[in-house]
């Protein structure tokens, strides 16, 4: 045999797949000047928890650049190459000065921004410090994460400051977790809903508390938006429905419903337990930055643990690899599902069905606004204020509805009906847009 097979079609022919087919270089490499590595530069990126700085410069790599992270003296974090413009030495064994951080080299020491404020063994004459910068990027701190813009200064956007955020009584606690795999196989998990059905529900057994209604396969709708993707799923429960909303804004943020949930009664817009970037450390390492939410609201069997929540640790199951490998054989969570695709999984090898709609469409925007990038055309990033932010609807609603003869054409319809009222909300902001919402959908949907 000879050329290139993608599968196999009859019994026992392993042999005809043997031979390697190359990954989708435009999605999945993101390193300096890589056509993905252009358009995930163009957004503010996590790259970092506050807490790391402790005193000591962190050496960090993001999209496939080493450098380095620290706070100074002034409270300020900068994020810097790694390497000193001097003698290339690396700035992780820098001392970090009450402005800024030296070299441990040759003594050049640089300000936050990568200006050059003294170079000690030079004449005192010398125009080092006016010629040229350390190379840095401009960063934001927010609840105990570090964000970083690594694109071109003039495309630079707005923050993305989500709604979610100033959530009444929701507590935001930070973490982060590394998986040894591409960036894009581990957030298209975050757009698959049925994968909740077999991993979480069918194959292993109900792995989060309050969910086990989800081995039921749901009825699913996709809602584009000009930043990214609002997903909903639907499953019925006697005369309850219960509609899940998940937000996925490009290039890697998303947002699902609450933890450790109860289908029991009606509720509306009900808010999301989590909020995630999967960022890519370069293309065979990824990392992610994110917020649980606690609020007792929002998780009714009140089972979240704020202590297990941090560096390489999230309080649900199966999220990191720190388990025994018996443990992830026998009952495999997300972790174990992504990152056994391999270092950057072989879309040519997938053989995609009905349930991979949601991956489809967004590799097929990923490709679009990759490529729009790359033709110096604009794309819609997700920007916002405290006063004015960014809309999200990650959420649950809860409707008693009895069932009709064709029950999943009505759950499409009620995934539409109440989408558009999340959508109409958007003219609104805070408590009175969740006022707006609640009230249109008891009108709409009275109990």
């Amino acid at each position: 045999m000879t050329g290139e097979t993608r599968w196999a079609t009859r019994p026992y022919h392993g042999y005809d797949t043997r031979l390697p087919i190359a990954e989708d270089a435009e999605l999945t490499h993101v390193g300096p000047g890589t056509p993905g590595g252009e358009y995930h530069r163009r957004f503010w990126l996590p790259v970092a928890m506050s807490a790391q700085l402790a005193g000591k410069p962190v050496a960090i790599r993001i999209l496939g650049e080493n450098l380095v992270i620290f706070r100074d003296g002034e409270n300020r974090v900068g994020l810097l190459h790694r390497h000193c413009a001097h003698r290339r030495a690396s700035l992780e064994f820098g001392r970090i000065e009450q402005r800024g951080i030296r070299c441990c080299y040759h003594g050049w020491h640089f300000d936050v921004d990568g200006t050059i404020l003294e170079t000690p063994g030079e004449p005192s004459d010398a125009t080092i410090c006016s010629s040229i910068c350390q190379p840095a990027y401009p960063v934001q701190e927010l609840k105990g994460l570090i964000f970083a813009y690594m694109g071109p200064p003039s495309e630079m956007p707005g923050f993305p400051y989500l709604d979610s955020l100033d959530l009444p009584d929701h507590e935001l606690v930070p973490y982060s977790i590394h998986s040894p795999c591409n960036w894009l196989q581990e957030t298209e998990n975050a757009i698959d809903p049925f994968h909740s059905v077999f991993l979480h529900g069918r194959v292993n057994g109900p792995q989060f508390p309050g969910l086990e209604h989800f081995v039921a396969l749901p009825v699913v709708a996709y809602h584009k938006r000009p930043i990214g993707f609002v997903y909903s799923h639907a499953r019925r429960s006697g005369d309850l429905v219960a509609l899940r909303f998940h937000d996925y804004f490009m290039p890697n943020l998303a947002q699902n419903g609450g933890m450790f949930q109860k289908l029991s009664e009606p509720r509306s817009f009900g808010r999301t337990s989590l909020t995630k970037w999967v960022v890519p450390i370069d293309d065979t390492n990824s990392r992610k930055f994110g917020w649980r939410h606690f609020n007792d609201k929002d998780e009714i069997l009140r089972q979240g643990k704020r202590d297990e929540v941090g560096w390489e640790s999230v309080d649900f199951y199966g999220q990191t690899a720190h388990r025994p490998y018996e443990e992830r054989q026998r009952n495999p969570g997300d972790w174990e599902a992504w990152t056994s695709q391999g270092p950057i999984n072989i879309h040519r090898r997938e053989y995609l069905g009905r349930t991979d709609e949601g991956v489809v469409l967004l590799r097929t925007k990923l490709r679009r606004d990759i490529r729009a990038v790359a033709a110096g055309k604009p794309i819609a990033r997700p920007e916002g204020t405290r006063e004015n932010p960014v809309p999200t609807y990650g959420g649950d609603t809860i409707l008693r509805i009895a069932k009709s003869n064709d029950d999943e054409a009505l759950l499409a319809r009620l995934q539409r009906e109440v989408a558009e009222i999340y959508f109409a909300g958007d003219k609104y902001a805070g408590d009175e847009r969740a006022a707006y919402i609640k009230r249109e959908i008891a009108r709409r949907f009275p109990d």
